[in-house]
């Protein structure tokens, strides 16, 4: 952990600098003319960047996974946690990459968010979960010995029936790692203990019911998702397929595309659908339950949108892939929307970092404050869905109309 604690730090120090030098850059234009075409260029740059940063942690993960599976310990077992932490971090931020009409949702192309990263996810259509009594209640697909446990037939059990049925995907794999959050501390036998998160034992890869079973799912997801993150990479890398059509557009269809993207995941994804409804209905609605990674998930998604508003990305090897911002691109048709712009989305960042800062894992934040009541979690999501009305200014101020909600 200690390595990705300082991996962070870094990235957020040099995501605050950059904002902070955009913002007084852009509040003191020079006014020379910012092309479109540079920064659609720099979008799909950074886009490329971080889906290769994507892959590969996805990569190291996934070894990580093969060793736990191969010789399952309580060392091996923590690597693999922490090799998905980590590797989240770099997934999260493509998250602005989103509802952009690109190949992460688009059926025509890849199709593949679903597969990836749905959510909220019913434990219990995986694997064994407890009752309220303590007792084992155990109807999952690893349970079934009916059914084959091939990819597959993995696929196509995702979201079969209803939509928490996930079967695959960075979620399902969370919980083979974890297993069910109960807040509950082994030691004072006391629950609402929000300071533990999952705490599945590596036993259930050794001598529990269904070990076998449970190694063989947990390496046909894990192989899955690196399968999906590759197909990414590879489309949207500078010769990908993607990246070709996505060069080729209309240059309004492309900035349509990207401002939608970040607009909808900044009000409408993360706001509407991941804050707001975890406030209000509680931990279930929480994005990483099992592992209690939701505030790196917030700073994930945050970061992710603000790489396109700063024109700035921090990769995995300490690499600035940098070019023009949208606060630049905004600034030339309109000084005072890029201004708000910039404000807004510094802001944001602030909110992130005053909830961040509080030391507390999400399920914590939102035990402590019902929806409306402007607790941290409640100033986030405010501040988020502003970002997202600055992103829908601005693109009215270029000539563009999108749809945030």
């Amino acid at each position: 952990m200690k390595l990705k604690i300082t991996n962070l730090t870094y990235l957020l120090f040099a995501t605050l600098l950059i904002a902070s030098c955009s913002s007084d850059d852009d509040n003191n234009i020079n006014k020379a003319k910012v092309e479109k075409s540079e920064f659609i260029e720099t979008y799909a740059e950074i886009a490329s960047a971080n889906y290769a940063d994507s892959y590969t942690t996805a990569v190291t993960m996934k070894t990580k996974i093969d060793a736990f599976i191969a010789d399952p310990s309580v060392t091996t077992l923590e690597e693999a946690r922490d090799a998905w932490l980590y590797a989240r971090d770099y997934y999260g931020q493509t998250e602005a990459y989103r509802e952009a009409n690109g190949p992460i949702d688009n059926d025509d192309l890849l199709g593949t968010e679903g597969q990836i990263n749905a959510w909220p996810l019913d434990e219990g259509y995986i694997d064994y979960v407890f009752n309220t009594t303590g007792g084992v209640v155990q109807n999952g697909l690893i349970g079934d010995t009916t059914f084959n446990l091939t990819e597959a037939n993995i696929v196509a059990k995702n979201e079969e029936g209803k939509d928490d049925n996930i079967s695959t995907g960075w979620h399902a794999i969370e919980f083979l790692l974890w297993g069910q959050d109960l807040n509950y501390d082994p030691i004072t036998h006391t629950t609402d203990n929000y300071t533990v998160s999952g705490n599945r034992s590596f036993e259930d890869y050794t001598t529990e019911d269904f070990a076998e079973r449970r190694k063989t799912y947990l390496q046909i997801v894990t192989n899955l998702l690196v399968k999906d993150l590759k197909d990414l990479n590879d489309t949207w890398q500078s010769n990908g397929s993607y990246r070709a059509t996505f060069e080729a557009l209309d240059e309004d269809v492309a900035l349509a595309n990207i401002l939608n993207g970040i607009g909808f995941i900044s009000n409408g994804e993360v706001a509407l659908e991941r804050i707001d409804p975890a406030i209000d209905e509680g931990q279930e609605n929480e994005h990483s339950c099992f592992s209690d990674n939701t505030n790196q998930d917030m700073w994930a998604n945050v970061n992710g949108i603000n790489n396109i508003i700063v024109g700035s990305y921090t990769s995995e090897s300490g690499n600035v892939i940098s070019g023009t911002s949208l606060i630049s691109l905004v600034n030339n048709e309109n000084e005072e929307i890029a201004s708000i712009l910039s404000t807004k989305a510094s802001e944001t960042v602030s909110k992130l970092n005053t909830l961040l800062g509080l030391g507390k894992n999400f399920d914590e934040i939102i035990s402590e404050e019902t929806l409306g009541s402007n607790g941290p979690a409640g100033q986030l999501s405010s501040a988020l869905k502003a970002q997202g009305s600055a992103i829908s200014d601005a693109a009215s101020a270029l000539g563009i109309n999108i749809t945030i909600n």
